[in-house]
């Protein structure tokens, strides 16, 4: 009765993961939409605040390097991709001893330099004494990359955790879904930057 029970649990579990067309845990999804939602509420009141003191914001945009904003850009999609192939290795070879571990490594590698590279820029922008009290442009400009690059700190932490679990364990469907879910948060993190790229360094 115990056993037939199980079995009965097992087959509804892989129903419901069957009717989840999303990779990853669908919790964990109504977490990242409103996360994204969040930041997009910002990115309209910058742009509306920005319609109100042109000057202004263009003044202080003069003081930030698109070419560093760029190389990151660069670097994240990158990361991403690699990201995407190290989820690909562990759906065909199925093992933790596969290429999916060299994929996820180098994700949070190339995470790291974009750390790197932005804590660069933080450096330089304190030096000239800009923070948040410097005037909206730049209350906006560190408050939404310094959300992105808390979440991209904390995106590394998961990615190397990841690595070292699919390096020393078989692939089991928890694992597979919490990569899947490392992979989706990764990604949001690329969505996040493609879209403040330009709206904080071009336009």
């Amino acid at each position: 009765m115990v056993e037939s029970e199980s079995v009965l649990a097992q087959e509804q579990g892989a129903v419901a993961r069957g009717k989840w067309s999303l990779p990853g845990d669908g919790a964990w999804w109504m977490f990242l939409t409103a996360e994204f939602g969040t930041l997009c509420m910002f990115f309209v009141v910058f742009a509306f605040m920005r319609s109100a003191a042109p000057e202004e914001f263009k003044a202080a945009q003069a003081l930030l390097d698109p070419r560093l904003a760029l190389a990151n850009s660069l670097i994240l999609m990158t990361s991403g991709y690699c990201m995407a192939r190290g989820l690909h290795s562990m759906r065909i070879v199925r093992s933790g001893a596969s290429p999916a571990f060299r994929w996820v490594l180098a994700a949070a590698l190339l995470g790291i330099v974009f750390v790197v590279i932005k804590s660069s820029e933080y450096g330089d922008k304190f030096e000239l004494g800009l923070t948040f009290s410097s005037g909206t442009f730049w209350f906006f400009y560190f408050f939404l990359t310094g959300f992105h690059y808390l979440h991209v700190l904390l995106g590394i932490g998961f990615l190397f955790w990841i690595a070292l679990r699919v390096r020393n364990k078989p692939l089991t469907p928890e694992l597979q879904v919490q990569t899947e879910s490392c992979g989706a948060f990764w990604h949001m993190l690329d969505l996040v930057w493609i879209l403040l790229f330009p709206l904080l360094y071009l336009l």
